[in-house]
């Protein structure tokens, strides 16, 4: 992940939305038509990028915070205010009719129609305060990471816990996954993780009954869930970055193919695998690019998106930019 992203993320938090599986063939990809955008709709201005978070829920509403307010953003509408969650949000999830809001330590499950509270859980940690931390759910599946990396402490390691949203209890599932890199379909969700006294790199697949299947594999890099498969951007031993796809059962490396080393992070959508590429080392570039990545490391439908910020995963195409503290939201199309 490059160093940008990396201080970011240990000095604030970075939302993704969920990981979802998203159809995507390499032959359609190829002659697809150009990205373009649909709209570019405000959200609002920020003092930190990193402490606003965003979820896309799978009916292509967009959730975001600011603070401890949350907005939601549906078509080409104008954001609503969805809540007043009481503390400064540190992730989100939402599924067609419920919305996941994590405060501190407390996970609070709401009702997408009028907002009542649900229930809650609590998460545990061996360092508090946490300092980021995601959410992911899929079905009655909630999936939750929590870290407390800050600049001065350096990487630590994360804790995965597992939650079926009609039960009250929390299931720690990991205690040495690695924060961010975290993606979750039908099937369960995929990590990495240090094992053992050598903390050797794993591959790690877990099931919503909470089998688990792991395989060396190389860590540190992001996941993402498009097309069946499992994709890692990360950079090999020759310093240049790779996008290597493994298999959701077995987690067998099916191909590897290099990609730019500006590709910054990716996202499994409806319109197939969709990659940010910042042509520089700041946060965000007026030259920033989004594009298809195919498994062969081709890219297509290119669309300049200046002063990217992130891409969303779920069923749309959608880009966060931010532009001198003010966020926009570009739905992209093709």
């Amino acid at each position: 992940m490059p160093a940008v992203f990396i201080a970011g993320l240990l000095a604030a938090g970075l939302g993704f939305a969920l990981p979802a599986q998203a159809a995507s063939d390499t032959a359609a990809v190829r002659t697809a038509p150009s990205l373009h955008k649909t709209a570019t709709i405000a959200l609002g201005s920020t003092s930190n990028i990193f402490k606003n978070i965003f979820t896309q829920a799978p009916d292509g509403a967009v959730f975001y915070s600011r603070g401890s307010v949350v907005y939601v953003q549906t078509g080409s509408a104008a954001p609503q205010v969805a809540l007043h969650a009481g503390r400064a949000v540190m992730a989100l999830a939402a599924s067609s009719s419920k919305l996941f809001v994590q405060t501190g330590l407390t996970v609070t499950e709401y009702s997408r129609s009028g907002g009542a509270k649900i229930r809650h859980w609590t998460l545990t940690s061996p360092v508090t305060p946490i300092t980021i931390a995601g959410l992911l759910v899929v079905g009655q599946t909630l999936w939750s990471w929590t870290d407390w990396g800050t600049d001065s402490s350096g990487f630590e390691f994360a804790r995965l816990s597992r939650i079926n949203t009609t039960a009250a209890t929390v299931h720690v599932v990991d205690k040495r996954a690695y924060p961010v890199n975290v993606a979750a379909n039908s099937s369960g969700v995929y990590f990495e993780d240090a094992r053992g006294s050598k903390s050797l790199g794993y591959l790690v697949h877990v099931t919503p009954s909470g089998g688990v299947h792991a395989r060396r594999g190389p860590v540190g890099a992001l996941l993402a869930l498009a097309g069946g498969r499992l994709d890692q951007m990360s950079f090999h031993t020759n310093g240049h970055q790779y996008l290597d796809t493994y298999s959701t059962t077995t987690l067998r490396r099916l191909s590897s193919a290099q990609i730019s080393d500006n590709d910054r992070m990716f996202a499994g959508t409806g319109l197939g695998l969709i990659v940010l590429n910042e042509p520089c080392t700041h946060l965000v570039c007026a030259k920033a690019t989004v594009s298809k990545l195919a498994t062969n490391g081709s890219r297509s439908g290119t669309l300049t998106a200046s002063n990217a910020f992130s891409v969303l995963t779920g069923r749309d195409g959608a880009v966060v930019t931010v532009s001198h503290g003010h966020m926009s939201l570009v739905p992209i199309a093709s």
